[in-house]
């Protein structure tokens, strides 16, 4: 099984329901902000969704937005988080 890949699966899923597009119309360096158009409401509800469905928790004063730019910045966040 491959840990990552996983992931990341599992990653674009919630932002693909946050951003109501499907899961192959997310490339994984895709910048969720510009190319894809999340806005601040939606960063929080992305935010909730993958504490949830990852079963981590983000420390709100120590992120860096740069950690929730792509597919790929998100999972190798999530994965030091573990």
């Amino acid at each position: 099984m491959n840990t990552i890949k996983n992931l990341k699966d599992l990653v674009t899923g919630i932002v693909a329901k946050q951003l109501e597009l499907q899961k192959h119309e997310i490339k994984e360096d895709a910048n969720i902000f510009e190319d894809l158009g999340l806005d601040s409401t939606g960063v929080i509800e992305l935010l909730l969704a993958l504490e949830e469905e990852c079963e981590i928790e983000f420390d709100m004063e120590e992120l860096d937005p740069a950690n929730l730019e792509s597919i790929n910045a998100i999972t190798e966040y999530i994965l030091e988080l573990r």
